[in-house]
C-alpha cells in the first residue's frame, strides 16, 4: 500500500505543470507596430508639414516604461523652442509658430517642415536598439538634421545608461579616436586639433553621446556642427562585433 501511495504522489508531481521562466522570454514577448502623425496647414499658397513615425511596444507590463521613454524621444525632436511639453502640444505649437511667422512676414515665401522617424534597430537578449533621424526646415540657408539612439534593456523595460552600455570608457575612447581619424583621413602625426577641421573642446576629443547599435553594429555617430561646421557632415564610425568583443553590450 505505501509503495502505491508514493507511486501515485510521483506520477502527480511529474504530470503537473511546470511553471514557464517568464525572465528569459520577455524579448520574445515583445512586439512592435510602426504609428503615425502627419500633419499640415497652409497659409495661402506656403504650407507647414510634420510628419512622425514612431515604434509602439506591445506585450508584459514593461512596454508601457518603453513607449513613454519613445514618445517623450519623439517630443524632443518636435521641440523647436526651450519649453518641453507633450508631442501633441508642441506639434500644435509648430502650426501656431508659423502662422505668427506668416502674419509677421507674409512676404516670406515657402514652408516649414519637421520628419522624425524613431525604428528599432537592434534586438538581443541584453539590449534593444531603436534609432531616430530627424529632419526640420524653418527658412534659413539649410535644413537641420539629427540621429540618436535609445537603448533598452528588453527585460525591465529600462533605458540602459553610457555606463551600463559600455564596459571600458577609455578603451572605447582609444577605439573611436582611431577609427575617428581614419574616417576623416587625419595625416599621422598631426593632432586632432592641428588638423584644423574640427571642433575640439578645452577638454580635448570626446565619444559622442548618440550610440547605439543597427544593422547588426554598434554605431558612435557625430552630428553636423557637433564636432567640425555643416559642410563636414555626420561622422558615422561603425564597429563590429569581432572589433568591440564585450566592451559594449551586445
Amino acid at each position: 500500500m505505501r509503495n502505491l501511495i508514493l507511486l501515485l504522489l510521483f506520477a502527480a508531481f511529474s504530470c503537473a505543470p511546470k511553471s514557464e521562466d517568464t525572465s528569459s522570454s520577455l524579448r520574445d514577448q515583445i512586439t512592435f507596430k510602426t504609428t503615425s502623425l502627419t500633419k499640415e496647414e497652409c497659409v495661402d499658397d506656403n504650407c507647414a508639414k510634420v510628419s512622425l513615425h514612431w515604434p509602439v511596444a506591445s506585450g508584459p507590463e514593461l512596454t508601457e516604461n518603453i513607449n513613454r521613454v519613445i514618445r517623450d524621444q519623439m517630443a524632443l525632436l518636435v521641440q523647436t523652442g526651450e519649453d518641453a511639453a507633450p508631442m501633441d502640444t508642441l506639434v500644435s505649437k509648430f502650426f501656431q509658430s508659423y502662422k505668427e511667422f506668416k502674419s509677421d512676414f507674409p512676404e516670406s515665401s515657402g514652408g516649414w517642415e519637421i520628419e522624425a522617424e524613431g525604428e528599432v534597430s537592434y534586438e538581443s537578449d541584453s539590449t534593444l536598439s531603436i534609432h531616430f533621424t530627424q529632419f526640420n526646415f524653418m527658412g534659413g540657408a539649410h535644413p537641420n538634421s539629427s540621429v540618436s539612439f535609445l537603448n533598452f534593456d528588453p527585460e525591465s523595460g529600462e533605458v540602459i545608461g553610457d555606463d551600463r552600455l559600455v564596459a571600458d570608457d577609455s578603451l572605447l575612447f582609444q577605439k573611436v579616436e582611431k577609427k575617428f581619424r581614419e574616417f576623416h583621413q587625419v595625416a599621422e602625426g598631426v593632432s586632432l586639433e592641428e588638423d584644423g577641421r574640427f571642433f575640439i573642446p578645452e577638454t580635448g576629443f570626446y565619444v559622442a553621446g548618440a550610440k547605439g547599435f543597427k544593422d547588426g553594429k554598434f554605431w558612435v555617430i557625430y552630428q553636423p556642427y557637433e564636432i567640425g561646421p555643416y559642410v563636414l557632415g555626420y561622422t558615422e564610425l561603425e564597429f563590429s562585433k569581432e572589433e568591440l568583443g564585450n566592451l559594449v553590450r551586445w
